[in-house]
């Protein structure tokens, strides 16, 4: 057997393997291992810490600004604003990343959890459009909605769906400078509902869509609008549906030829 190189001088994984027998060779693997899954798990429970205690501050930062940019300590000059509303946005995409690695620790530690009931996905699916709407059609958007009038009753966790279907649709009006955001919600085969967002933005590479829904991914497409992100949430869409009987996936034609992601959840019969 080879020796093990090696990788840093100061490690105890530094074993020369030709020196122990077979047994030893097993005995120290395990121990290896051990030592590993305890310091991921260090890992996670750091995050977990770390983003538990960033959350509190953020949320009082954006209060007093909200406060301000209202009016309530007084009138607020027309130069400060822009500034006070630039605070204000970069708070909340802040929020967004720590949550996403709140999420992310919870996923991985398995301590995510999920209030599952029957609800109207019609209803939810309208409700998140009219949530973000305005913000689509202000940036010039052709917003395009064909959502199913009929109840379209799933068994599922209501927030973490929103979150999913939310999060679908904050990327696609992130990644598409022109054009238009389809948005459809119908039944599929009488045992399925189907939603989806078919945009016209930077769309997605062949050799890219194996790694879409993988940990960390930030596509080179993305990346090349300088829009900032964790690479995570997808990731966490993906295993959010996973956990509740559902999928996702996504299709595009290409770069520059716009996207389509599909969610697909059980009807309740």
């Amino acid at each position: 057997m080879n020796n093990l190189k090696p990788f840093n001088q100061n490690t105890d994984f530094c074993v020369d393997l030709n020196s122990l027998n077979p047994r030893e060779e097993l005995l120290r693997a395990q121990k290896i291992i051990e030592k590993l899954k305890k310091t991921n798990e260090q890992k996670d429970e750091f995050v977990s810490l770390a983003t538990h205690q960033i959350r509190s501050p953020l949320g009082a930062i954006r209060g007093y600004i909200s406060l301000i940019i209202e009016g309530d300590y007084g009138v607020v000059s027309e130069e400060l604003y822009e500034p006070l509303n630039i605070i204000l946005k970069s708070v909340d995409t802040l929020g967004k990343t720590v949550n996403d690695f709140l999420d992310l620790s919870r996923i991985d530690q398995g301590e995510m959890r999920y209030y599952k009931k029957d609800f109207d996905l019609t209803q939810l699916a309208n409700e998140v459009v009219n949530e973000m709407k305005k913000g689509i059609i202000d940036t010039g958007l052709d917003l395009k909605i064909n959502i199913s009038t009929e109840p379209l009753i799933v068994h599922g966790d209501k927030t973490k769906l929103k979150h999913v279907l939310l999060n679908l649709l904050d990327n696609a009006s992130k990644y598409t400078k022109t054009g238009f955001i389809k948005i459809n919600l119908h039944r599929k085969n009488n045992d399925k509902v189907v939603f989806s967002i078919k945009d016209s933005g930077v769309g997605i590479k062949p050799k890219t869509m194996p790694l879409l829904f993988q940990k960390f991914s930030r596509c080179a497409e993305a990346s090349q609008t300088n829009i900032l992100g964790t690479g995570l949430g997808l990731y966490i869409a993906k295993k959010m549906l996973e956990a509740q009987n559902g999928r996702i996936w996504a299709e595009s034609e290409g770069e520059n030829k716009g996207s389509q992601f599909y969610v697909e959840l059980d009807l309740v019969k």
